[in-house]
């Protein structure tokens, strides 16, 4: 995001979506990734490590993300190739802002496998000033902790979901 332009920034800033542009990147550790989906326990929706029992929370995720976890949550709903879109086009206004969260969703909060989005997720992007107003941190941990479900009960290859998140959550304090 670092070739967006200062309008474009002040867009995402306005919609309450700033913090992702300063996220870092991350080396994804698929391993370890699904070494820690393996330690979550289906029954309780907590994660077991070396007996300790953690739940992670909207709470954990607003934190680490720097997502807004206020509002309407969103239960579950996408991937598009946007990221052309986004690198060439200098507009900020709506539209922008809707290619932005979509392209978000699906690159970088509820990733999958797909290249695209799911078209369920278009409702959020219908009114542009409520998207500050939607809770992002349900989103993302609820796909996150059905996608971990559906690894551990299809027995899957893959997992889908911010694995980013699920790799760096055992190493945050608790009690946040």
């Amino acid at each position: 995001m670092n070739y967006f332009s200062d309008e474009q920034k002040a867009a995402v800033e306005k919609a309450g979506l700033g913090a992702l542009l300063t996220l870092k990147q991350i080396k994804i550790q698929r391993e370890l990734c699904k070494q820690i989906a393996d330690c979550f326990d289906l029954e309780t929706g907590e994660f077991i490590f070396r007996g300790i029992r953690i739940k992670i929370t909207m709470k954990e995720v607003e934190h680490i993300l720097g997502l807004p976890s206020q509002g309407e949550e969103i239960k579950e709903p996408p991937k598009i190739h946007l990221k052309d879109y986004l690198m060439s086009n200098e507009t900020y206004g709506d539209d922008f802002i809707r290619n932005f969260v979509l392209y978000t969703i699906g690159f970088y909060l509820c990733p999958t496998l797909q290249p695209h989005v799911k078209s369920e997720y278009l409702g959020l992007i219908d009114n542009i000033e409520n998207i500050k107003n939607l809770n992002w941190t349900s989103l993302v941990l609820n796909f996150l902790i059905a996608s971990i479900r559906e690894y551990k009960e299809t027995k899957a290859a893959n997992l889908k979901g911010n694995v980013a998140l699920l790799q760096v959550f055992p190493l945050y304090p608790l009690n946040i």
